[in-house]
């Protein structure tokens, strides 16, 4: 197990893939009855919210270039 700390950005590109993911099993449950459409919904908007906060958890770019 590591014991660096995990990156903002490192953060957000999890949180990106997770998305991605559950969009396209919540898919699949959802056809097969698994899970209601808006179960699946909120699930996602919920998962969103996230990736927004640590979004806006991202330090803007340094800038190079003279004083």
């Amino acid at each position: 197990m590591s014991t660096r700390p995990v990156t903002i950005e490192e953060q957000v590109a999890c949180v990106e893939r997770e998305v991605k993911l559950r969009k396209r099993v919540y898919l699949r449950w959802v056809g097969e009855g698994r899970m209601t459409q808006a179960k699946a919904d909120a699930e996602i908007a919920a998962m969103e919210a996230v990736l927004a906060t640590l979004q806006a958890q991202v330090p803007p770019p340094a800038q190079g270039g003279l004083l």
